[in-house]
């Protein structure tokens, strides 16, 4: 039987369309703090928001009837008719977010609109009804506290993410807002942490500075082009020579807000066509808001650009007209035998030894000779007849056929089972590599710091967004500032202590293994090939995939139809 929804389930629902998570919680705080024309916003969250979230500002505040008329569903200070949806100009404008956060926490209040605090009022709701209403001693502006976000919503509060994944979407969001709205100061403080604190900025690339640090200026190009008053485009693009296998920061913001757009990822990715690996880059759009929808998803995470606009095609244009003007283009650098470009990493010295030694640390001092003494088995290899395919695979002769192996899976085999050990010391840098950190990068830093240490690595929190890293496990040959950064970006968030040293452990050896494309000496491959087979489990590498094919002389035979 069809029947109609109860109104409070309906209430509910729809809150649960605005409000998902304790990021989306500050998101529509946040915004409204910009809306309100706050020149500071500080942001408090305790276990990542799930038990409180504080946002205060120092805007125009609220009087004693406007805090209750805020709370209630579809008000706002933003719109007052239909035409003013075509051309929205202000973050929160829909007049749902105030009463959605009422309806699934305990939601207090406190606003004042003069400088001093004769005038200031703090309101305690029960869900969305005014409970307490009372004189408190405030100063200009708002300060909203969010406490046991879902306490009445138990279905959604069990699938909120651990601290960690649900403390960095909060960073990933007021980030967003930081960089836009770079004449703000944003304090943001997680769990106890001071994540950042930006003063005022004068212009984004200062904001950029701020949070990603000055390798990220110094690795990217600026792109800004301007299409009459309809749309103007700004930013930074990495450089082709510092492409990255594994991007972290790809970032669109338009009219202030965070998107997704097909359109505009395509284009970049179509302007870069020639270079293998991936950009980063931080791109403002600026867009007539008669010429942009926003209004098309309940988070605004979405956007719909009027056709005349011809995004693709512009972002196309820019991008390419930035490359060809600088001294570094993707013309300059010369196109392998594939369809993309082979670029090259610069490694950090980590000893004075001659680089010829390098290798021999990677794949240890072991001799062949001295481990096929041990081993007199029919599969035994022939020294002499061991050879290396398109500096990938190993291809070695054994009494009863061939085996090929996979250098990567197979020496990362051989370093997962050495960490596994802890037959894994720390060799000191004669250069400490400084790494400036992303703020989500610190957060999974810190979270798996002591893990990071258990292996080998000797790392030093100089400041708020920089590590020192001076000394790494003994598996290593040299680590540079991305292949660090590709470790934390690799460490997913696990919920249990085993997952995340299992995880720890995997890619630690993956980073540290040879690579597909290293070319390898006999001497090398057949060190490779005696430490594999003293492995516990020498046929898979730790994720899963095969070190070794066998084909066998019967098979062979076969194929050639010598049966």
């Amino acid at each position: 039987m069809i029947k109609k929804l109860p109104d409070e389930v309906i209430r509910k629902i729809a809150a649960g369309e605005v409000i998902e998570s304790p990021a989306s919680v500050v998101r529509e705080l946040v915004e409204n703090a910009i809306d309100a024309g706050a020149k500071n916003i500080r942001i408090v969250a305790e276990e990542s928001g799930k038990r409180m979230i504080l946002v205060e500002d120092d805007g125009i505040g609220m009087s004693k009837d406007e805090i209750p008329a805020a709370v209630e569903r579809f008000t706002t200070s933003k719109i007052s008719s239909e035409e003013d949806l075509d051309a929205i100009s202000t973050l929160g404008f829909r007049g749902e977010a105030l009463h959605s956060i009422a309806t699934v926490s305990k939601l207090t209040i406190r606003s004042g609109t003069e400088e001093n605090t004769e005038n200031s009022w703090e309101v305690i709701f029960n869900e969305t009804i005014p409970e307490t209403v009372r004189p408190a001693p405030y100063r200009k502006g708002t300060t909203v506290i969010v406490r046991d976000l879902f306490y009445n919503f138990p279905v959604r509060r069990k699938f909120l993410s651990g601290d960690l994944y649900e403390g960095r979407r909060i960073i990933e969001v007021v980030t967003t807002y930081a960089l836009w709205n770079y004449d703000i100061g944003f304090e943001l403080v997680i769990n106890g942490n001071e994540v950042y604190n930006l003063q005022p900025a004068t212009s984004y690339d200062e904001r950029i500075e701020d949070i990603y640090g000055e390798d990220f200026i110094d690795e990217t190009i600026e792109i800004h082009s301007k299409f009459g008053e309809s749309l103007e485009i700004t930013g930074r693009i990495t450089r082709p020579e510092k492409m990255k296998i594994r991007p972290v920061i790809q970032l669109t913001l338009v009219n202030g807000r965070s998107v997704k757009s097909d359109q505009i990822r395509a284009a970049i990715y179509k302007a870069l066509m020639e270079v293998k690996n991936y950009p980063e880059y931080i791109i403002f759009v600026k867009v007539d808001p008669h010429l942009i929808d926003f209004n098309i998803h309940p988070q605004k995470k979405d956007v719909r650009f009027s056709k005349s606009l011809r995004i693709f095609e512009r972002f196309y244009r820019s991008i390419r007209e930035v490359l060809e003007t600088t001294k570094t283009s993707y013309l300059s650098v010369q196109p392998s035998s594939g369809p993309f470009l082979k670029l090259t990493q610069e490694k950090v010295p980590i000893t004075r030894e001659e680089t010829k030694n390098a290798r021999q640390l990677e794949l240890g001092e072991m001799t062949f000779q001295a481990q096929q003494e041990e081993s007199e088995g029919e599969e035994q290899i022939i020294p002499s007849a061991v050879w290396q395919a398109h500096n990938s695979y190993i291809i070695a002769e054994v009494k009863t056929g061939i085996i090929i192996i996979d250098q990567h899976a197979a020496h990362e085999r051989v370093i997962y089972e050495q960490l596994l050990s802890r037959k894994v010391g720390t060799q000191s840098l004669l250069f400490p590599v400084t790494v400036h950190l992303t703020p989500q990068e610190m957060q999974v830093f810190n979270e798996y710091k002591e893990i990071l240490e258990n292996f080998g690595f000797r790392i030093r929190k100089f400041s708020q967004t920089t590590v020192v890293i001076e000394g790494i496990p003994n598996i290593f040959s040299a680590i540079t500032k991305d292949e660090f950064k590709e470790i934390l970006g690799e460490l997913e968030v696990k919920k249990s202590l085993p997952d995340r040293f299992q995880y720890s452990v995997k890619t630690i050896a993956c980073k540290a293994a040879i690579k597909a494309g290293d070319p390898l000496t006999n001497e090398e491959m057949l060190s490779l090939i005696n430490q594999l087979f003293h492995c516990k489990n020498p046929y898979f590498c730790p994720h899963g995939r095969p070190t070794i094919i066998k084909i066998g002389l019967d098979e062979l035979e076969r194929k050639f139809g010598r049966h």
